[in-house]
């Protein structure tokens, strides 16, 4: 009698190349598209970037909507974007909701004071951030052996704590040129800057992550 036959895997699913860059056009490219849109239409500055700055609101309500599920980074977008929009109006300074967006960039700030001073104390909080990569990647068990080399591998602690200090870097630079932008350049450079800032800054980062991560076996 022959044994049954084992059930055929379900081939997994990749993300394509338009899911992946969907989120990061609507959340960088349509503020962008839309402010200056309306400034090429003759709109003045305030009433341009209070419709561009409504465009990451709409996309956080459509979201919430969707997952019907609360997200508190959501809800402090939403109401950061509210905030703005009542401090501009009553100052009738469109600068104002530029400083509140390059403000607004000060969490991913203190992400960087973490992951910085996670370098000399402790374990490196990369470890605690890609953690569930690694458990969905190769499973628990997979994932405590990943975790052990911590233990055991000295070449392993400090490419983890380069690479931490690298994504520190990255992400104050990142609130750095954000804050400048939004107080020193002009009105209609600054949003191409304080929505472009970050992308650029993350491109060559996630390379040299993908590089480093390879040639140093940090990968589960």
């Amino acid at each position: 009698m022959t044994a049954p036959a084992a059930p055929a895997k379900k081939p997994v699913k990749t993300p394509s190349r338009s899911t992946l860059l969907l989120p990061l056009l609507i959340d960088f490219g349509l503020p962008l598209a839309v402010y200056y849109g309306l400034r090429a239409a003759g709109v003045d500055q305030w009433w341009s970037l209070l419709f561009s700055a409504a465009v990451p609101a709409v996309v956080v309500i459509v979201r919430l909507v969707r997952s019907r599920r609360v997200d508190f980074l959501a809800l402090f977008v939403l109401s950061a974007v509210a905030l703005s929009v009542g401090v501009s109006a009553m100052t009738g300074d469109p600068r104002t909701m530029l400083i509140r967006d390059a403000w607004a960039g000060l969490i991913g700030g203190l992400i960087g004071v973490w992951l910085l001073a996670s370098v000399w104390f402790g374990r490196p909080a990369l470890m605690v951030l890609i953690r569930a990569f690694v458990l969905a990647k190769v499973g628990p068990d997979g994932l405590r052996a990943w975790e052990a080399r911590w233990d055991t591998d000295h070449d392993f602690r400090r490419a983890l704590r380069l690479l931490t200090f690298v994504w520190g870097c990255a992400t104050l630079l990142n609130v750095v040129v954000t804050i400048l932008a939004a107080y020193l350049l002009p009105l209609d450079l600054a949003p191409a800057v304080l929505n472009a800032a970050w992308p650029v800054i993350l491109v060559p980062t996630l390379v040299f992550h993908l590089y480093y991560t390879k040639r140093k076996d940090l990968r589960a």
